[in-house]
């Protein structure tokens, strides 16, 4: 089901299926690039918007999880929503089963909000690496403070251990603030007017190259919250 909000001069499109932001924009500006299917090579690839990334964040070496997880491939149920808010919540699916996962957002100020939580309501310890995976809309003079760009490989993705991030997209200066968050991942194919500047707990910890997960002990929770401010250029 896809649900509109609308805050002033805001409007978000979210998708429950997914938890996935399907647009975002401000003054009818995107924020986000909006979700749509691109061919790359002979591959439709999907890009745009936003999804949750849960229990993990990029490839899972280390336990049988697709990549970025079951969260942005699951019908979340709907428990609330107004006309600027919306909250969602998952139950998890196989090993994960008895995990709960909520997510509101909420639209105001010239903000995006994101509340999570992950409940741990198994009888043993679960390791997680949770994230957000936005494609800011950008054209080719973006610019990320304290960052030289042309120095960086951005198709391979670059981790920015920082809880705060300062981008200069196409039409606005864009805050995102982590709270128990400790990295971004900056990521783009360069196939779209688009820059992945993704919030993540801790990198691609279910690699087995880094194999370091976040372990939610039984009967424990993990929140989280992200706020992404838009300003006027």
């Amino acid at each position: 089901m896809k649900i509109k909000l609308k805050e002033k001069n805001l409007e978000m499109t979210v998708n429950s299926y997914g938890a996935y932001i399907e647009k975002f924009t401000k003054d009818k500006k995107p924020i986000f690039f909006p979700k749509l299917l691109i061919k790359i090579k002979d591959e439709l690839k999907t890009r745009g918007g936003m999804h949750p990334c849960l229990p993990n964040f990029g490839k899972s070496e280390i336990k049988d999880l697709a990549q970025h997880g079951f969260g942005r491939i699951s019908f979340w149920d709907i428990e609330q929503k107004n006309e600027n808010s919306i909250k969602l919540k998952l139950e998890g699916k196989d090993e994960y089963e008895n995990t709960l996962y909520y997510i509101k957002y909420k639209i105001e100020d010239s903000s995006l909000k994101i509340d999570f939580k992950i409940e741990n309501k198994s009888d043993k310890d679960l390791p997680i690496g949770p994230g957000f995976h936005p494609y800011f809309y950008v054209d080719k003079d973006f610019k990320i403070k304290g960052l030289d760009l042309e120095k960086i490989d951005l198709e391979n993705t670059y981790f920015l251990k920082e809880k705060k991030a300062y981008l200069e997209s196409k039409y606005f200066n864009i805050i995102i603030e982590n709270e128990n968050f400790e990295e971004f991942a900056i990521w783009t194919d360069y196939k779209g007017e688009y820059l992945c500047l993704e919030p993540c707990l801790n990198g691609p910890s279910f690699t087995k190259k880094i194999n370091n997960p976040y372990i939610l002990e039984k009967g424990k929770n993990f929140r989280g919250k992200i706020k992404i401010s838009i300003k006027e250029k």
